[in-house]
């Protein structure tokens, strides 16, 4: 008995310390890749702003389809229930506070977060795990060309940025598409509806949408950079860091959502 005590005590504390020390180098990478993104002076590189853009329209705009498509059937389903509950309840009131707090809140940062992974997350770690296993990184470094620079910045970068877009245009879509077809189905004007959700909506509802917007997805980033990072010389464990990243940045932002929601309600 106090064997497997001791035995499941060693693998605790060897999980705690694995997890430290990713969580650890995951900071260490992301600190030197901000750093050096900051700086401005990969605009001046037309190598750097080459890849920048290339990310930006393979995460942004060749998702936008599947944003768009995902925001029509989420938006339409979570307004009609929202607009039944609150005439069943017979207070229309309930529509702009339940759909702020909801839609706008809750449900279109995460799941414009976990379009981004599952569509450009694996690419990302599996692009970067190629790089390493054919030894790309080396030569870079060989030829003083800055591998935070001229490959996690611009991922990072257009990661975090069509994130925050993307987050936006699904709010949009959901709520002008799902009101509209709400509107013939139910007696209730697409103006007065409209109104309804701008009366619920306050700048807090807002900044907390910009704030998830843009941290999700970043958060989702280091996560993947890092395990696209260490892969190794061995190909047959990209799929293995692949999933282990997709899997780890999805922990990750549930996680920074609780941590926002219990912030905001100890606040």
């Amino acid at each position: 008995m106090m064997m497997q005590l001791h035995s499941r005590a060693d693998r605790l504390g060897s999980l705690g310390i694995h997890l430290f020390s990713e969580i650890r180098r995951m900071l260490q990478m992301t600190a030197a890749v901000l750093a050096v993104g900051l700086r401005m002076k990969w605009l001046s590189k037309p190598a750097v702003t080459h890849v920048v853009y290339r990310q930006i329209y393979f995460t942004g705009v060749q998702g936008l389809p599947w944003v768009i498509l995902v925001a029509f059937g989420v938006g339409v389903l979570a307004v009609y229930n929202i607009v039944d509950f609150a005439r069943s309840i017979q207070d229309m009131s309930l529509i702009g506070r339940l759909i702020s707090n909801l839609l706008v809140q809750e449900v279109a940062p995460l799941i414009v977060t976990i379009l981004l992974l599952s569509r450009s997350g694996v690419a990302m770690v599996t692009e970067l795990g190629t790089m390493h296993v054919r030894g790309e990184d080396l030569i870079l470094r060989s030829m003083g060309i800055s591998v935070q620079e001229y490959l996690l910045w611009p991922r990072l970068m257009a990661f975090t940025l069509c994130g925050l877009i993307l987050t936006f245009l699904f709010v949009i879509v959901s709520i002008w598409l799902g009101g509209l077809l709400v509107s013939l189905s139910y007696e209730i004007n697409f103006i007065d509806f409209l109104v309804e959700v701008k009366r619920g909506t306050s700048f807090n509802e807002v900044f907390t949408l910009v704030l998830k917007g843009a941290m999700f997805p970043m958060l989702s980033a280091m996560m993947l950079l890092n395990r696209g990072c260490h892969v190794g010389r061995e190909p047959n464990l990209i799929p293995v860091h692949a999933t282990q990243g997709v899997l780890g940045a999805l922990m990750l932002t549930l996680m920074s959502d609780a941590a926002i929601a219990l912030t905001r309600a100890l606040a």
